[in-house]
């Protein structure tokens, strides 16, 4: 038996939920922590690991990655002051493959085909030993060769030819034949060993692109084990724990069971805890996973999880990755809307700097055709600036970075349909003079040249008021100098219809 094998515990301490293999590699690695005479707290402190990470190890609740077993095993031989057995530490390998097998094949495949290629690459230095041995070996042997034929024909010269004798040369000559024969076989078992590990070395290399393009492995049990071993520690209340092992695994497991987890927990745990977990994938996983998340999340409806999540991703956006974002969820429609635009009103809402949210916008829609379903964002951008009542410096900071369809919307939304509430119209104006002149005009160009002619004709209407009328009579010169007055709809206010009159007749018209 050996001095692993010696350690290891007993089935009855398998935790609930826990897998046969990893618990029993969690016992081995117990009984070798042991025999420190440390706390699992001084360890932690002294290997730089969480505390949590370290007890889920050796609890055999949790894989132990292969760089955990090794600094366990040259600390404790460094405690002993004398190294382990390699049987030992052979056992202790294998029983680790043993538990990867069972937790994640893929890795377990990785990690069997890196331990082949060290062995091919010890058969290759073992036969490049050999070959050396041998070749020193042989021209020792031809240089013998050499001189007993020197000693021959000198033996012929001086005695005659029947006084000398050949056999020993022709022992010789035997050995050196064989040895080269040996050396042969030799290059050849290299050769072999070479073009092994050549093949070994392409599969691993395939097989590490293959896995790093995925989750990163964190010795994680399957999932109905972890899900038993999250249901034990709610039981035991060990709360900050769960929190602990839910967070890790929304940043580590595959997508696939990411959405069944989500879906348990709903069901079994609380929306709550949930929603917690579906906004930690959004904050921790890479972007493109989050994306693919998106429509288990839409699926979930009006709901607390959809609430965190969108909160979570929004916080994620800058000018940088905001078009990968929108793009990403414009094909993603709840009954509500898109939820791509759910998530860019969540984030402009954060956002103080105008020239900020401007930004943010304009690199969230580039490349795209005119927004058709932006309804949330256009309300944000219009009413949920205390600064911007109108979001009238938005309409025309989009304006002026050439999105005109987005900045249409914002006025719609700012507007609304019909004409101004009492008081409403008033303040338009008063926004519309803090603008500035050169804002002035070109918020004046934009509601010219607006497809949506209700909307031209609404914001006439607002802006026609006995303060405004220099405002007023400014818009009209504008569309008239562009052709386009004649599209304001002026049935639609007696008030407007009558200022256009006098307008008109002041101009001569």
């Amino acid at each position: 038996m050996t001095e692993v094998a010696r350690t290891q515990g007993s089935s009855s301490e398998i935790e609930r939920g826990g897998v046969a293999e990893v618990a029993a590699l969690g016992n081995v690695l117990t009984g070798l922590f042991k025999r420190l005479g440390i706390t699992q707290t001084q360890y932690a402190h002294r290997v730089h690991l969480d505390k949590s990470a370290v007890s889920r190890y050796l609890s055999g609740r949790r894989l132990a990655p292969q760089e955990f077993v090794d600094r366990l095993v040259r600390e404790v031989e460094d405690h002993l002051g004398a190294p382990l057995q390699l049987e030992a530490k052979e056992a202790l390998r294998n029983q680790r493959l043993e538990a990867l097998r069972v937790c994640n094949p893929d890795e377990f495949q990785l990690e069997s085909l890196r331990g082949e290629l060290a062995r091919s690459r010890r058969d290759t230095r073992r036969a490049e030993r050999n070959i050396e041995a041998l070749q020193t070996l042989l021209e020792r042997k031809e240089d013998e060769v050499r001189r007993l034929a020197d000693d021959l024909t000198q033996l012929r010269l001086d005695w005659g030819a029947e006084r000398a004798d050949p056999a020993p040369a022709y022992d010789l000559l035997r050995e050196v034949a064989r040895l080269r024969q040996d050396l042969q076989d030799a290059e050849r078992l290299r050769a072999e060993a070479e073009h092994h590990g050549a093949e070994l070395r392409d599969r691993v290399l395939r097989l590490e692109e293959e896995l790093s393009r995925r989750s990163p492995a964190t010795g994680a049990v399957p999932l109905d084990a972890f899900q038993a071993q999250l249901a034990g520690l709610w039981e035991e209340e060990n709360f900050p724990e769960a929190s602990r092992e839910l967070t890790e695994a929304a940043w580590s497991r595959p997508l696939g069971e990411l959405v069944r987890l989500l879906g348990w927990l709903k069901e079994e745990v609380g929306v709550g805890t949930a929603a917690t977990f579906a906004a930690d994938v959004a904050r921790l996983r890479p972007l493109e996973d989050v994306l693919e998340f998106a429509p288990e999340v839409a699926r979930q409806g009006r709901s607390r999880i959809r609430d965190s999540w969108t909160s979570a991703v929004a916080a994620r956006i800058t000018p940088r990755n905001a078009a990968a974002v929108h793009q990403g969820l414009r094909n993603t429609t709840t009954p509500s809307g898109p939820e791509g635009d759910r998530v860019l009103a969540e984030a402009v809402s954060r956002i103080r700097s105008d020239a900020d949210v401007v930004s943010i916008v304009s690199a969230a829609l580039s490349g795209t055709a005119a927004p058709l379903r932006m309804s949330r964002l256009a309300r944000t951008l219009a009413r949920g600036r205390p600064t911007d009542r109108f979001g009238l410096r938005l309409a025309v900071g989009l304006a002026a970075a050439g999105r005109h369809d987005m900045a249409a919307l914002v006025l719609g939304a700012g507007l609304r349909d019909g004409g101004p509430p009492e008081g409403d119209d008033l303040r338009l104006g008063i926004a519309v003079r803090d603008l500035g002149d050169s804002d002035i005009e070109l918020l004046f160009d934009l509601v010219t040249w607006l497809d949506d002619t209700r909307l031209m004709t609404a914001f006439a209407q607002w802006l026609d008021h006995p303060h405004d009328v220099a405002l007023r009579d400014r818009l009209f010169t504008t569309m008239a100098q562009q052709g386009r007055l004649g599209l304001l709809d002026a049935s639609l206010s007696r008030s407007l219809e009558t200022s256009l009159r006098l307008w008109r007749r002041s101009r001569g018209q």
